[in-house]
């Protein structure tokens, strides 16, 4: 497949939200290039199995087919090319530290504003690592942070959690997706395979109103405390996954929560944690299935 400087531009504006699905005409516009050599490029990667296509009406939907080899082979030279870019005073300790746990991980990859080119000195390097030995991971973190005085950001799972959570936690996809892949090729290449789009939308939403009745239980039995952490966490998500629908790239948690507040859904979350655990359940529901409404609504073409 002919990676030319148009097809590079296309690539990397669809990498910058690996889950979202284009007009062609918007993808075009967003990767900044002509409309003829771009017409050429996108059949090219669908040729390629790299795209996937679908009409909506009259409008052609691309997306990133996340269950192509030519897709990962892709996004690895992608993640080198952003290798070679990161701050060497942050890439340094990384790769030490990699280095030091290697025999006891599954996969390590770094994301967050380490990659985005926006960390200072104060930000910590994010970190998400698949291991059976945590233990062995932060004992040897601390052996990392002491030498470079770099502090790393760890979000630790087992092999079987990280697979579960493929189902629901859109960060870790984000990490996924957007991060830089440092070890584990074969484990990330299953978990790319896992990642079902298609599927993706409405399994999360009605995950979210599974947990906010799972919060309305604890309410119910007087467990405010437990509500209210559910409710805290769901919403989290819900930011995560607004974000990415519309095509919005994140740095942190942080930087997440302060974007999604610049759109009406950041308004209706901010409601949402300013009222009474009665309220905030009844709101929550309600953010839900306003959501749930468009999604159908804009999957039918209306």
């Amino acid at each position: 497949m002919e990676l030319n400087r148009t097809t590079h531009k296309i690539l990397k504006a669809l990498l910058e939200n690996p889950l979202h699905e284009f007009k062609e005409i918007e993808l075009i516009n967003k990767s900044l290039v002509g409309k003829g050599s771009a017409s050429h490029a996108i059949s090219g990667l669908i040729r390629n199995k790299v795209l996937t296509e679908k009409r909506v009406g009259k409008a052609k939907i691309l997306s990133l087919n996340l269950q192509s080899q030519s897709f990962f082979l892709l996004k690895s030279l992608f993640d080198q090319e952003k290798l070679l870019q990161m701050d060497k005073n942050r890439l340094s300790p990384l790769l030490f530290f990699k280095d030091l746990i290697k025999k006891d991980i599954q996969l390590l990859a770094v994301f967050g504003s380490t990659i985005a080119g926006t960390s200072t000195e104060e930000s910590d390097i994010d970190v998400l690592i698949v291991t059976n030995n945590p233990e062995k991971v932060s004992k040897e973190r601390k052996k990392a942070e002491e030498i470079f005085g770099q502090k790393f950001n760890l979000h630790i799972y087992t092999e079987k959690e990280v697979r579960n959570k493929l189902k629901e936690d859109h960060f870790i996809i984000n990490a996924l997706l957007k991060g830089i892949l440092i070890y584990g090729y074969d484990l990330t290449k299953e978990l790319f395979s896992e990642i079902n789009k298609g599927k993706i939308d409405l399994q999360r939403l009605f995950f979210f109103n599974e947990r906010i009745n799972s919060a309305e239980k604890n309410y119910l039995n007087k467990d405010n405390s437990a509500a209210q952490e559910i409710i805290e966490k769901t919403l989290e998500q819900i930011i995560f996954y607004l974000l990415s629908e519309k095509n919005i790239s994140y740095a942190s948690k942080t930087d997440a929560r302060n974007l999604i507040n610049k759109h009406s859904e950041g308004k209706a979350i901010t409601k949402i944690r300013k009222s009474s655990l009665r309220e905030k359940i009844a709101l929550s529901r309600g953010l839900i299935m306003n959501i749930l409404r468009d999604k159908i609504f804009e999957k039918e073409g209306l």
